[in-house]
């Protein structure tokens, strides 16, 4: 039941506040940061975009007939698509941790760039805060090999981080009225981002 209640608040101020980091981003300009896709496992990258779509596909069901706003000032109906999206997140999570402890971890060299992506957008929903720093630290290491898109991992960084209580770093996570989440030193916010490649933030007040 807790786990389902921190749901009902991720559903209400962040899962659908944020909707452009939920979504398939281009991985063009991303792509061109990391290794050349060498032995792509193609199973293992198939089933990676399956439950990439159907992470978003759930997503998109349930909240296609309410806005974030209407979300935060109708509990009850947060709660109700709160429930549907965590037991589609719980089994998700189930799914990768299979995957994962088959092949290996999701990088680029393994699954291809769109596969890994794929693997980002289940795990960084996962209900398991365990879990997600797992696959946070596996992100960190394919990143210093660059075989992992720096802004999927700083987008992942920034959601587990409020999804815990932090502050975010890169500016990543808005609120359902547009507003960022608190950010850590907001002085030096425009050099992180510049740091993994993402535009600046014009939104960050100081």
């Amino acid at each position: 039941m807790r786990m389902i209640m921190r749901s009902v608040a991720a559903i209400s101020i962040l899962a659908v506040a944020s909707v452009a980091d939920a979504l398939p981003r281009q991985q063009a300009s991303a792509a061109g940061h990391l290794m050349e896709d060498t032995a792509v496992n193609g199973a293992y990258r198939q089933r990676l975009l399956q439950l990439g779509e159907a992470d978003q596909q759930i997503r998109a069901d349930t909240l296609k007939n309410y806005t974030p706003q209407q979300l935060q000032s109708d509990p009850g109906a947060a709660r109700a698509l709160a429930l549907q999206i965590h037991a589609s997140q719980q089994k998700n999570q189930q799914l990768l941790t299979e995957l994962i402890a088959k092949y290996g971890f999701p990088d680029a060299r393994t699954v291809g760039t769109d596969g890994a992506h794929a693997g980002f957008l289940v795990a960084q929903h996962a209900p398991d805060r365990t879990f997600r720093e797992s696959f946070l630290k596996g992100m960190e290491a394919a990143v210093q090999q660059g075989a992992y898109s720096k802004e999927d991992w700083a987008l992942f960084v920034d959601r587990n981080r409020i999804l815990t209580g932090q502050p975010q770093l890169y500016g990543t996570q808005h609120k359902a009225d547009g507003s960022l989440f608190e950010i850590e030193h907001p002085e030096q916010l425009q050099e992180r981002r510049a740091a993994v490649g993402l535009p600046p933030e014009m939104s960050v007040s100081r």
